[in-house]
């Protein structure tokens, strides 16, 4: 399947796995698949769609929203882990999922989370890679990092995007208990935009929108790229943190040839921290 942009046109019928339209200078890229789950072919034209929105002279602001009002996202399709996960789907996950997180994070356009139900592993990455998040006021609607449940090494951007939104204590929290995090509760963490009506979600994330749309772009996505370059060293550093704990964690499970955890540790420790100890 081909990566290039013009694989998926300006319109595209519902029955697709991803939904492309632009309007009053704002490109909104639906996900439409069972459960609206990510697989390694989505995430490379999900990555294509982000970029070609980007670097569209018409298109100032992007909003990432999925079809149905059952989940936002369920995160990476678990059918891919069937015969277990190896190093190559690992170096394919860390590499096509980071890269979801990665551009929506480092796009100079700002991106609109339009969430209107569950958030779930890549699809919690996606809320909190965006700058803005408009979620449905649902009593169902939770956000979720479960990595640790599944006995995987959370990669691909939640760790280091839940520590850039959510703070270290609640990043922390998220990952190590895996626990579903409540709307209300994800609220009060300052994780979220806006609480919207379900009926209103739409509406309203359009509005919000076209509004920003209007803002004088050079001067948006100016201020959104010198943030990005102020933290961009950090980031790119936390994304080959993860990378390398994802690795070390897969080697370990398919019982391949890796240092004690000690070592692994130690080693990370004097890379990651100029030399400093625990």
């Amino acid at each position: 399947m081909s990566n290039e942009p013009t694989d998926i046109p300006v319109e595209e019928e519902k029955t697709a796995p991803l939904l492309y339209t632009e309007k009053s200078k704002v490109a909104y890229i639906s996900i439409n698949t069972k459960m609206n789950a990510i697989n390694i072919e989505l995430a490379k034209q999900l990555v294509s769609l982000l970029k070609q929105a980007d670097e569209n002279p018409k298109i100032n602001v992007i909003v990432i929203k999925s079809e149905g009002t059952r989940v936002f996202s369920a995160g990476f399709d678990l059918r891919m882990f069937s015969q277990g996960i190896s190093m190559d789907i690992l170096d394919d996950l860390l590499e096509f999922g980071g890269a979801i997180s990665k551009t929506i994070f480092f796009c100079k356009k700002p991106v609109i989370a339009q969430i209107q139900g569950s958030a779930i592993g890549l699809g919690a990455i996606i809320a909190l890679s965006s700058d803005f998040r408009f979620v449905a006021n649902r009593v169902d609607l939770f956000f979720q990092l479960p990595e640790v449940d599944i006995n995987m090494f959370p990669a691909t951007g939640p760790m280091s995007m839940a520590l850039r939104v959510l703070g270290v204590a609640h990043a922390q929290e998220m990952l190590i208990t895996g626990r579903k995090v409540p709307l209300k509760e994800f609220d009060k963490w300052g994780a979220v935009t806006q609480i919207v009506e379900l009926e209103e979600l739409k509406k309203t994330v359009r509005k919000f929108a076209k509004n920003l749309a209007q803002k004088p772009s050079n001067l948006v996505h100016s201020i959104k790229s010198a943030i990005n370059m102020m933290s961009y060293d950090q980031a790119s550093r936390w994304y080959e943190l993860e990378n390398n704990f994802a690795r070390y964690n897969v080697k370990v499970l398919g019982n391949l040839e890796h240092p004690p955890i000690d070592t692994f540790l130690a080693d990370m420790w004097k890379e990651f921290t100029a030399g400093k100890s625990q």
